[in-house]
């Protein structure tokens, strides 16, 4: 795929292919059928739109091979319930007509715990935020371009452009997490994603001790930073 690549706000007919990326990246799993990685992608996608503000897509061809989603709070206009979350509770609901997709759903909460559980810990430490890198996802061969460099300094433009002092994300070790280090992001917490089964605390600690190595478990990250004053350059965004 040698064609140019541009750059423009997310559209609705963009859903069908981020969804499609999503499952690629992190629903592909060999104990499920295809139409469940799907729903379960798009019930990530969902999940991100809902809290999104801000959008935009890397195009090449026709095709959608990138996607930045963030969130800045002064910026969101929908109260309660938006669409978005009405459709992903929907879809989560219809997890539980099989065996595969409550465990499937156990795995997302539990996933979900964590990272809210590390984010209220940033913020007891003194930690405030105005604003969500909520998704970066750039197609694996696509990688080496420069989209993902694009996209996120975007973000951080429409961050800028909005007053947003300090803005957080959650990734994981499954992703190419260096990217944020790369960036100069702080890596403000860190947690292991244990499986659903119960544990005690020594039992976790134990868990924790034997899995030191990142490449040896499942690690959940939240990195935080804090905008540049500067803002050359930058061109609003008009919602879709």
């Amino acid at each position: 795929m040698n064609e140019a690549i541009t750059y423009r706000t997310l559209r609705r007919e963009d859903y069908p292919a981020i969804t499609r990326m999503l499952c690629d990246a992190w629903h592909t799993d060999p104990t499920m059928d295809h139409d469940l990685e799907m729903k379960l992608a798009e019930i990530d996608l969902e999940h991100c739109l809902g809290r999104a503000t801000a959008a935009q897509v890397a195009v090449s061809g026709d095709e959608v091979v990138g996607v930045v989603l963030g969130r800045i709070d002064s910026h969101e206009t929908r109260n309660g319930l938006n669409d978005h979350h009405v459709r992903n509770m929907r879809l989560l609901a219809s997890l539980l007509t099989s065996s595969r997709g409550r465990k499937a759903l156990l795995r997302m909460k539990h996933y979900e715990d964590t990272n809210l559980r590390m984010i209220a810990e940033a913020k007891k430490d003194g930690h405030a935020y105005q604003g969500e890198l909520v998704l970066l996802l750039v197609r694996p061969e696509m990688r080496g371009r420069g989209i993902g460099a694009h996209l996120f300094e975007w973000m951080t433009d429409r961050f800028r452009q909005a007053d947003v002092e300090r803005y957080f994300l959650f990734t994981d070790s499954a992703c190419d997490y260096s990217f944020y280090d790369k960036a100069g992001l702080t890596r403000r917490a860190e947690s292991i994603v244990l499986d659903n089964e119960p544990h005690t605390p020594k039992g976790d600690a134990e868990v924790h001790a034997e899995h030191d190595d990142i490449d040896d478990h499942l690690h959940a990250f939240v990195y935080d930073n804090e905008t540049s004053p500067s803002n050359e350059g930058v061109n609003p965004l008009g919602r879709d």
